[in-house]
Order: structure tokens, then C-alpha cells, then sequence
């Protein structure tokens, strides 16, 4: 049993000097006041201890609350980010869709354009600009070359 550093050996070496530097007929007296001032030392050291104690106690509460708002945040952030990706892929999956449906729709819609009969009655197909598509006579100069 150790009090502020000093241990079972050291106070009765102490309590031996005293005995030899006060004598026996003051001995008693200074032993209880010795004892008196040893109780309220323990006593002292008991409640600093336990007040100690107390203050962590709250500081772990409230760092166990920050963390626990922090882990909420975090989750509902990462929940509308989650949300979001989600949502974009849906979109890019309906975009990619929607234009295969197109490319496979587009041959279609070219040969059932060229096979419609001239509107103007003379029976000649119509001309690639009613359709929308140039011809490589149709295009600017330049553009000839590369298409």
C-alpha cells in the first residue's frame, strides 16, 4: 500500500526516526496528529480521484456522442451519395437502352423511307435530304473526302 509515494518500509523508517527525535512522552501525541493528517491525505486523494474520475466519465460521453453524430452523418451522406450513383446508373441504363432501341430502329426506318413512293406521284424514291441523310454528293466539299 503506496500514499503519494511512499510505501509501508519508508513510513516506519520515519515513524522510528520520529520516536527517536521527539521521545516517548510526545510520541503518541505526534503519532495521532501523524494519523489525522494520513486520513485526510487518503481522504483528499480519494475524492480527487473520484472527481477525476467524473470528468472522464463525461468527456467519454461526449466523445461517444460526437461519434455517434459523426457515424450518422457519414451514413446519411453516404446514403444520398449511394442514392445518386444509383439513380445516374438507372439513367445511363435507360439512355444506353434507348439508343440501342434507336440503331436497331434505324435501319428500318432508312429502308421503309427509300422504299415510299415519291409524294410528288412521279414514283421515284425520295430524295436522301427527305430522309434526313446526305448523300456523298450532298455533302460540302471537304466533308467528301472524309466521309
Amino acid at each position: 500500500m503506496e500514499l503519494l509515494g511512499v510505501g509501508v518500509a519508508e513510513a516506519f523508517v520515519v515513524l522510528v526516526i520520529s520516536l527517536i527525535v521527539v521521545g516517548p512522552q510526545r510520541f503518541p501525541e505526534i503519532a495521532r496528529q501523524g494519523g489525522r493528517y494520513f486520513r485526510m491525505a487518503r481522504r483528499y486523494a480519494a475524492e480527487v480521484t473520484a472527481d477525476v474520475r467524473g470528468a472522464m466519465a463525461e468527456l467519454e460521453a461526449e466523445v461517444e456522442e460526437q461519434r455517434e453524430e459523426l457515424m450518422a452523418a457519414q451514413e446519411d451522406i453516404s446514403s444520398g451519395i449511394s442514392t445518386s450513383i444509383e439513380e445516374t446508373r438507372s439513367d445511363i441504363r435507360d439512355i444506353g437502352r434507348e439508343t440501342q432501341e434507336a440503331l436497331r430502329d434505324a435501319p428500318a426506318a432508312q429502308a421503309e423511307a427509300e422504299s415510299e413512293p415519291d409524294p410528288s406521284g412521279n414514283g421515284a424514291a425520295p430524295p436522301a435530304a427527305a430522309s434526313g441523310l446526305l448523300t456523298p454528293r450532298e455533302l460540302p466539299a471537304g466533308d467528301a473526302e472524309n466521309g
